[in-house]
């Protein structure tokens, strides 16, 4: 076998998508796929396939769209195109949330392969992974050695909340101003006044028994309301996550 410094560009891609194949078909189930330079998918792991339902490489490469489903993969793949494109150009790795049409929310991490020998761009790997808001105030505790008080008992709601209801209820646990609430609503198209917020939240301590909003904070909290995102704030779609989403001090 060569080394490493021998290879072509297509030899060292043909090797590195082997080597792939050993690490994450034995015994690994993460989310693996690979693509090109000519930015098609060549490579899928068994935990991709496996999660995903697919059978061969060419459902994902969308040739064969479902019935009434060839415009959705269509701007699928422009975006996805998009995105490899910005990879190539900065070689340089990338974060990506991505919303299917269901709401399910994925974490995709994509970064350049590039051949150690000539410097080139071969293709690219990418790795899913589920995506969920960390749980702050545990993994706090958990840091300082406090147990939180996991047999706490809460009943639940007599009252499903309504779309809006959540929506306000996730943003003032995330400690946003009823002024600044009502900012973000309208921004996104839910028009609603200071005052209406305000209304939203005395009916949200009705329906959690709170007696103060500090008290509905405590409740919704403990009950996880702050980790589960509004459906009505997603849209279908990839987004990259950089430093203005995702702040690193």
């Amino acid at each position: 076998m060569k080394s490493w410094e021998s290879l072509t560009d297509d030899q060292f891609f043909e090797l590195y998508c082997q080597r792939a194949d050993f690490v994450f078909n034995h015994g690994e189930y993460q989310m693996i796929f690979i693509k090109n330079k000519n930015h098609r998918i060549v490579y899928l792991s068994k935990g991709y396939m496996t999660n995903f339902n697919v059978t061969n490489i060419e459902e994902v490469n969308h040739e064969n769209a479902p019935e009434g489903y060839e415009e959705i993969y269509k701007q699928q793949d422009e975006i996805a195109l998009e995105q490899d494109k910005l990879i190539e150009k900065t070689l340089e790795p990338k974060n990506f949330l991505f919303i299917d049409d269901y709401q399910h929310i994925s974490h995709i991490h994509k970064r350049p392969i590039i051949n150690p020998n000539t410097g080139n761009y071969v293709g690219l790997l990418g790795q899913v992974s589920h995506f969920a808001l960390p749980n702050i105030l545990r993994l706090i505790y958990r840091i300082n050695g406090i147990n939180p008080d996991d047999d706490a008992i809460h009943e639940p709601l007599e009252h499903e909340l309504t779309v809006r209801q959540k929506m306000i209820l996730f943003l003032y646990l995330n400690r946003y101003s009823n002024s600044e609430i009502s900012d973000i609503m309208t921004v996104i198209d839910h028009k609603l006044s200071k005052s209406r917020v305000n209304d939203y939240l005395e009916n949200l301590k009705y329906i959690f028994k709170a007696k103060s909003k500090e008290e509905l904070i405590n409740k919704a909290i403990q009950m996880k309301y702050h980790l589960v995102i509004p459906r009505n704030f997603l849209k279908p779609g990839s987004y990259l996550i950089d430093d203005e989403v995702l702040v690193i001090r």
